[in-house]
């Protein structure tokens, strides 16, 4: 859609959301939310008390908790593209809405961009009541934007739907917002990253491409195919993601090695056998377990440190011809262009891309044409 058709549609989003929550937004009968005798709102350190986790009575710390009689401005940054997600309608639901917060009122607000917020929301520093910023999948500048306007002072919380930061990092008033906690969303995706592994293993492992080409042309093909167990898996980030393809894995008979900055945060892991063994990430022992792996598994940040780890030298010379690459955590981990060159020149049998150096890909792109590759295009975790 044009970038005209997106603004309508974000701004209508943002009326129906209005609408949809006028009821939270009312204080109770003979009470004006200007003459709430509350001091000022002060957003919180990193090191603020802990916060009740809302129905869950648990505790998050850094978040704040906003006062009983406070009402919670929720401004949600997100993209056209993610209008009908499951996540967002269930904002719509006024019920759900207020009993997932506790009884404390939220008044919710969807936009695309700044302009999709009301300027009165926008340039209102003098309110008592918190607002909260949630990045779900939309442009990381029009949270910057946000930050930008006067309201800035009364932010509270800052919410990542996605495990990753770093792109919202990359805006200045986003990373200079030193005084409020920035959450992220490590662990909500991980069940589905880790099926989603395990469904890159079994495409490759029973030639399902060679049969959807056979079917597409008509042709009747029997060829063998083979099985997971007894394969072995190389995890390189073995965190919470990574924990997720090895407990799958290890369901399906495969032997599953990990790789991260502390192996002592997974010895209980090993002991239960989760995992059966975990090693320090360094270039020796990365090349060492890759060497052994009919599975390579990516499920690492994008780092300054991990920017190009999965080099060259790994790629052509560590992997084995018959090893598939699976990457789920950042494109910029590895040397693309080395990873093209050996798919194309039969150096490793094939990689799975949830993640590419480049989003979204160009028009024309060599990875597009490659029958040795599977593109999920960021969506595994969806």
């Amino acid at each position: 859609p044009s970038s005209r058709a997106r603004a309508s549609w974000c701004a209508s989003l943002v009326s129906s959301a209005r609408n949809r929550h006028g009821a939270a937004r009312r204080a109770p009968a003979g009470h004006a939310p200007q003459s709430r005798p509350r001091a000022p709102f002060s957003p919180p350190s990193f090191s603020a008390a802990a916060m009740a986790s809302p129905g869950a009575g648990g505790g998050v710390p850094g978040v704040p908790v906003p006062a009983g009689d406070a009402t919670t401005t929720l401004l949600v940054i997100t993209s056209p593209e993610h209008r009908d997600g499951a996540q967002l309608r269930r904002l719509a639901d006024t019920a759900s809405l207020a009993a997932w917060a506790g009884g404390r009122r939220v008044d919710v607000h969807v936009g695309c961009s700044v302009d999709d917020f009301d300027a009165s929301i926008l340039n209102d520093a003098e309110s008592s009541d918190p607002v909260a910023l949630l990045w779900w999948f939309g442009d990381a500048k029009a949270m910057g934007d946000v930050l930008r306007k006067p309201v800035r002072s009364r932010v509270a919380w800052m919410h990542s739907g996605s495990a990753g930061v770093e792109h919202l990092l990359r805006e200045t008033a986003i990373k200079e917002s030193h005084a409020v906690p920035l959450t992220n969303a490590r662990g909500a995706f991980s069940a589905s990253l880790g099926e989603w592994a395990l469904f890159s293993f079994l495409w490759f492992n029973k030639n399902v491409q060679r049969m959807r080409a056979a079917q597409e042309k008509g042709e009747w093909m029997r060829a063998p195919v083979g099985m997971l167990s007894g394969k072995s898996v190389a995890i390189v980030g073995y965190g919470d993601i990574g924990r997720a393809v090895a407990t799958r894995s290890k369901s399906m008979g495969m032997r599953v090695v990990g790789l991260r900055r502390d192996p002592s945060k997974s010895e209980a892991d090993v002991e239960s056998k989760v995992v059966d063994a975990v090693f320090g990430l360094t270039k020796d022992e990365l090349r060492r377990v890759v060497k052994e792996a009919d599975f390579v598994v990516l499920a690492l940040p994008h780092t300054p440190e991990t920017e190009g780890l999965f080099s060259r030298d790994v790629i052509h010379d560590a992997m084995k011809p018959s090893a598939v690459l699976v990457n789920l955590g950042r494109g910029a981990v590895v040397d693309e262009e080395a990873l093209i060159e050996a798919l194309r020149d039969g150096k490793i049998a094939g990689a799975a891309l949830d993640v590419t150096r480049t989003e979204p890909l160009p028009e024309g792109h060599p990875l597009y044409a490659m029958k040795n590759v599977l593109l999920s295009f960021h969506t595994a975790d969806l």
